[in-house]
């Protein structure tokens, strides 16, 4: 049996007993019998607070959406948020009568989903505040070997891009934890609650345990793969197929003609993936209401598969034949990046219309460095 972290407290008494705890979770961090790591805690150790990051502590809220501090109707204790619209640290009112945080939240191993600008912005105020910090480990769903996408620079940090990472980093949240806390020099009081059973090779779908939606739009393992890739469309006028009931696997717009696009998509032959013609209306965000035509996308190896590959070449491809239609969102009116450029790092866009080899080259070398620099920091082999 594989055990995650919040099964293998039992371990680290000394971590948890005789201390007011903090919780930062979301209501994907079960234990293999599902039940919550807030009943689980609740019921062995003296929990305090709760605090939700984006989407809330019930994982139900929009992207990006303000989440509101409150009370947990099932334990009363008070929910403090860390989300506030591009994120929110913490701060002493919050941390009032606690003598450590311990973060439990299951998240994907990328770059852009906001759980990891969460986790640093704790340790950053864990370290100020000298208050501990405790990372129950969860399994990366995409596995810990492969890496995809460039290294953000510093100019491109965002709340979506909060670390000098690549897209797909391939390392769990207590390694990720521990990756930020040393090459950041950021000194937090850090301890790991170890995974038990678990392989770099692993991908979710092997583990035996039932998947929990981490957030609205992710709710299944082959939505958290394609996302890796797929979410790159949402800085493009394509519809990444929000408002449906396959996010992410579904890329179109009212423009677009769906055969054609869908015998182009499969003539890239593409790794571990093959595409459908696709009609689909979404309900809710990019052409809501509006009946949208493009392609559905089929995972067909995922070993093979190279979601971030896969997205920079169709959107290369669906922008040279759609010249007129097809557009990157703009940026805020105070000047800021681009959508995609927050999404892929400033000046991406004009490597990825003009030089798109190129482009992959260089991204295939920053991370092939990437997955080499990070192997001091597993803890799992």
């Amino acid at each position: 049996m594989r055990a995650n972290g919040l099964e293998n407290i039992a371990s680290y008494p000394h971590l948890f007993k005789g201390r007011r705890l903090g919780l930062v979770t979301t209501a994907s961090a079960v234990d293999l019998s599902l039940l919550s790591s807030v009943e689980l805690l609740c019921s062995l150790y003296d929990v305090r607070a709760l605090f939700a990051p984006e989407h809330g502590l019930f994982s139900d809220g929009d992207a990006g959406s303000v989440v509101e501090s409150c009370t947990d109707p099932f334990s009363g204790l008070p929910v403090y948020s860390l989300y506030q619209g591009g994120g929110q640290g913490l701060d002493k009112q919050m941390l009032d009568g606690l003598d450590a945080l311990v973060f439990d939240i299951q998240d994907l191993g990328l770059r852009f989903y906001t759980y990891i600008a969460t986790l640093k912005n704790l340790l950053i105020g864990c370290a100020a505040s000298n208050l501990p910090l405790l990372v129950l480990d969860r399994p990366n769903p995409l596995g810990g070997l492969v890496v995809e996408g460039n290294i953000l620079e510093e100019d491109s940090f965002s709340f979506v891009g909060p670390a000098a990472l690549p897209i797909r980093y391939g390392l769990t949240i207590g390694e990720l934890a521990i990756y930020l806390n040393t090459t950041e020099s950021i000194g937090c009081d850090l301890s790991v609650i170890r995974l038990g059973g678990w392989r770099r090779s692993s991908y979710f779908d092997e583990l035996s345990r039932p998947w929990v939606m981490t957030s609205p739009a992710i709710a299944s393992f082959p939505t958290a793969l394609l996302y890796a890739g797929m979410c790159l469309f949402e800085g493009t006028n394509l519809s990444e197929g929000r408002g449906t009931c396959c996010p992410f696997s579904l890329i179109g717009s009212p423009f677009l003609e769906p055969v054609s696009l869908a015998r182009m998509a499969n003539s890239l032959d593409l790794p571990g993936v093959g595409f459908t013609p696709a009609h689909f209306t979404p309900s809710a965000s990019k052409y809501a209401g509006q009946r949208c035509r493009g392609i559905a996308i089929h995972i067909l190896d995922k070993h093979l598969i190279r979601p971030v590959e896969t997205a920079l070449t169709l959107i290369n491809h669906m922008a040279k034949e759609y010249p007129g239609e097809f557009s990157f969102l703009p940026g805020g009116e105070d000047g800021s990046m681009m959508s995609f450029e927050r999404l892929a790092g400033k000046d991406t866009i004009p490597m990825l219309m003009d030089d798109l080899p190129h482009l992959i080259r260089r991204w295939h070398g920053q991370s092939a460095l990437f997955a080499k620099q990070k192997e001091r920091f597993h803890l799992y082999q």
